[in-house]
């Protein structure tokens, strides 16, 4: 039970790091435009944006994973 609450912490938190992340990469990218004439300046935040949505797909997934354990956990034990 200990572990699952863990790996439930963590992805939480992985999930709101990478939505504040993410939220000051659309930042840089909306901004981009009015700061700077260079189209190669927007290549950076894009990248970095992608790598956060993947990165929140995975802490999502592991948090879905987590409720299956507990869920599997009650239905055997309750």
């Amino acid at each position: 039970m200990n572990t699952t609450y863990s790996l439930s912490t963590i992805a939480l938190s992985g999930i709101q790091r990478n939505l504040r992340e993410l939220t000051a990469d659309a930042h840089r990218i909306a901004t981009a435009a009015v700061e700077r004439a260079e189209p190669l300046e927007l290549a950076d935040p894009l990248v970095s944006a992608l790598q956060h949505q993947s990165a929140l797909e995975a802490s999502a997934a592991a948090l879905r994973h987590a409720d299956d354990v507990l869920g599997t956990l009650l239905d055997t034990f309750a």
